[in-house]
């Protein structure tokens, strides 16, 4: 089954392995209704809830939460995939809609069944930390977007404009910085509940330059550290490792980062990267070296 997730509704695609070249489909309402409905349309064509049948979707954050918990919830085997993965093995094509993506995810499932990654939920404490840190990023956007106009005023001499728009705005950014240090206090509370949690970030910041927002944001991102086998892997998601580009005598690129990357990460690395350059001394000589 490939599923098509939209905000107000998401699209179902049955195919059945013995006739692959014929698919069933229907859309369903984006609540608890529809993921009722859902498996009660399963069970009218001849398909349970079982090891038999494989579910597929897109990883679209927020959208697919709730259809993911319920499916979670009556331990359907489910697969949540990188949007970009099923994009790519789609092969050419030309238009589309909520119908033939479904459809085009089910294919998908079939086709690579043996390389199926089903999906395994979070720690509750993790989902709420991860809430939370998205909240703060959402916040420091805005206060960044309310000052920046400000800056801009002042940079083209407009002085007088530039004051009465700081003065305007004030109070909604001390408001919208007060959130942001509750959420930080909150993230902070979270974590000293959960001792395992607590412990995996105290081991993270033990490395120089990397402070208790990458520490958290890293613990989240890889579920504990257990969404990766291996360093190689982590750094690639992360968008930190340099990949090469040659063909034949003439195509040489220089190796550069991937932009198929969690930039979130890459962000916090890079800063967390800079403050390690800046105050230790041996990793400073080991960054001169490499420009070298």
């Amino acid at each position: 089954m490939g599923i098509d997730i939209s905000k107000l509704w998401f699209d179902a695609a049955l195919i059945k392995i013995d006739n692959p070249s014929e698919f069933i489909h229907r859309q369903f309402v984006q609540n608890p209704t529809g993921y009722k409905k859902l498996l009660e349309w399963l069970s009218l064509n001849n398909a349970q809830v079982d090891s038999k049948t494989l579910f597929c979707m897109e990883n679209t954050g927020l959208y697919n939460t709730g259809l993911v918990n319920h499916l979670v919830k009556v331990k359907a085997q489910l697969w949540v995939e990188m949007p970009l993965r099923i994009k790519k093995a789609g092969g050419f094509e030309r238009g589309g809609d909520d119908k033939t993506a479904c459809v085009k995810i089910a294919g998908f499932a079939m086709r690579y069944q043996d390389k199926v990654k089903l999906w395994e939920p979070a720690d509750s404490n993790m989902e709420k930390i991860k809430n939370l840190i998205t909240q703060r990023a959402r916040i420091i956007s805005a206060v960044t977007q309310l000052n920046v106009p400000v800056k801009e005023l002042k940079d083209c001499g407009c002085e007088t404009e530039a004051r009465q728009m700081e003065r305007i705005q004030k109070p909604a950014i001390a408001a919208l910085q007060k959130t942001k240090k509750n959420i930080e206090a909150l993230i902070t509370k979270t974590v000293q509940q959960d001792e395992q949690v607590n412990k995996k970030v105290a081991l993270v910041q033990s490395i120089e330059g990397i402070g208790p927002v990458t520490a958290v944001a890293l613990l989240v991102y890889t579920k504990g550290f257990d969404k990766f086998e291996n360093a190689k892997q982590l750094a690639c998601y992360c968008g930190v490792v340099p990949f090469k580009k040659e063909s034949g005598t003439s195509v040489r690129y220089k190796a550069t980062v991937s932009p198929y990357a969690n930039k979130k990460l890459k962000k916090l690395l890079h800063l967390c990267a800079l403050s390690a350059i800046k105050n230790d001394k041996e990793l400073h000589l080991y960054f001169e070296r490499k420009l070298m």
